[in-house]
């Protein structure tokens, strides 16, 4: 029994000084922690979040300014029918020698004779021409064809939004956030007195996330104004990104959290079923588009007038 309770004794002083210095240890780094936080926020968190954000606001907004040089020969091989009326200048003197009956005038009879002339050189002839021009040569081709892409009008602009959104609230909050003591002290005397602050509000650094970019695009570029054809405009689904946070989300687009839409799966969901009554293919829009063109492609060269004869299957054949 003295044993034992020598042991107790022994392992209850060990946790008594143990837990002093545990406690004592959490105290420090609370201190350290209460005194540094606004360096780390500042320096270290506002930075890291503000960066991945902004970054994802300037990829949203750049554009794609890039001349790709095409340089080949293809092969022209047609048949150019050709009909028009034309006037021929002829280069050189051209000798005709004709056979011709001739009547005397008076009653004279018939004489049978040969006519020899000479159409002088620059005179003009009309011709009527009816004929199919072969053409059987290769085509040099020289062309630089710029592209000038807006990636908000492609569907990048979709996941870099949803990417932009989940940060929106928290850079927001780190923003609205007191920097120092004094600032803390009064947003706390504030928030006693029932003025608690709006950390998602809009601040000087949401407003103009991205500063701008190294180089330009667009410059001199006069084909933006030309129509896109009717056969080639995208539609517009109706589907938004899902955000981030639900909670923090909701006081960003809360037009989206609206008792009429619900959420933005919700959006989503109603966005789908309108394709689908529109007979609009769910590959052009749910991200399968790669997918379903290689599967069509496998399935036109694998079709029996594609296969050898050896390798098309019977009715019924495994």
């Amino acid at each position: 029994m003295k044993a034992a309770r020598a042991i107790g004794s022994v392992l209850k002083n060990f946790f008594i000084i143990f837990s002093f210095i545990v406690n004592l240890i959490l105290v420090l780094v609370v201190v350290v922690l209460a005194l540094t936080i606004f360096e780390i926020k500042n320096s270290l968190v506002t930075p890291l979040v503000a960066g991945l954000h902004s970054s994802f606001v300037g990829l949203d907004e750049s554009t794609i300014d890039w001349t790709i040089p095409v340089r080949d020969s293809i092969p022209v091989r047609l048949n150019i029918p050709l009909q028009t009326d034309t006037i021929v200048t002829l280069t050189d003197n051209v000798a005709l020698f004709v056979q011709a009956d001739i009547t005397l005038p008076g009653g004279g009879g018939n004489l049978s004779a040969t006519v020899n002339l000479t159409l002088p050189v620059g005179l003009e002839l009309p011709v009527a021409l009816d004929l199919n021009v072969p053409v059987d040569e290769m085509l040099d081709i020289a062309l630089d064809v710029r592209a000038v892409i807006p990636i908000s009008e492609t569907q990048l602009h979709d996941p870099i939004n949803n990417l932009r959104l989940t940060f929106e609230p928290l850079v927001r909050a780190l923003y609205n956030l007191p920097n120092d003591f004094a600032s803390a002290v009064d947003m706390a005397s504030a928030a006693m007195s029932g003025q608690g602050p709006d950390l998602l509000a809009e601040n000087a650094y949401s407003v103009d996330p991205w500063p701008g970019y190294s180089e330009t695009a667009g410059v001199g570029y006069t084909l933006n104004t030309q129509p896109v054809p009717i056969t080639n405009q995208p539609l517009v689904t109706g589907m938004v990104p899902l955000g981030g946070i639900p909670a923090l989300d909701e006081q960003i687009r809360p037009e989206l959290y609206s008792e009429a839409n619900g959420s933005p799966a919700q959006v989503n969901a109603q966005a789908q079923a309108n394709m689908s009554a529109y007979g609009v293919p769910a590959y052009t829009y749910d991200g399968s588009y790669a997918q379903a063109q290689q599967d069509q492609f496998s399935a036109a060269n694998t079709s029996p007038d594609m296969l050898p004869t050896a390798m098309v299957l019977p009715d019924g054949g495994g």
